[in-house]
């Protein structure tokens, strides 16, 4: 697991090249799930990792898109969890409305440049298993069978 009060000392160089963002957006995020959980009414199960560590499984996913066997383990975790701890930094992150993507191009654009865009979606989704009926499924009777 990332030792998360080493990484803190880092120096702002340091710490941008392990996680691609400042130590002041850092904070922001943590900000921002602090005040998200001290709006929560209903407790659940608490997570066995610190806010901190939260945030950075997130990072680390965006940044270098290992599968999530792979952090799971760095984070000794199993990866269903790290799946819904990246969800749910994601959702808090976003809602609070302080950190989102550009959604389009900029606006003057020049006339000598090229644009061509290639986007690939390579995220890690869950599948979609149709339900197992009665109908699906072939019964076998007893007077069939010799």
């Amino acid at each position: 697991m990332p030792n998360i009060d080493k990484l803190l000392k880092q120096s702002n160089a340091g710490f941008k090249r392990y996680t691609g963002i400042h130590k002041a957006t850092f904070r922001e995020m943590l900000a921002a799930m602090q005040q998200h959980e001290a709006q929560k009414t209903k407790t659940g199960r608490p997570s066995v990792l610190s806010l901190e560590e939260q945030i950075l499984l997130a990072i680390t996913y965006w940044r270098e898109y290992r599968t999530l066997y792979h952090i799971s383990m760095d984070f000794g975790i199993h990866e269903s969890s790290a799946s819904r701890i990246i969800r749910k930094v994601e959702d808090i992150l976003i809602d609070s409305g302080r950190f989102e993507l550009p959604k389009k191009l900029p606006s003057r654009v020049d006339e000598d440049i090229n644009w061509s865009v290639v986007i690939v979606d390579a995220t890690e989704t869950p599948i979609e298993r149709p339900k197992k009926t009665k109908e699906t499924t072939t019964a076998v009777r007893k007077n069939n069978t010799l």
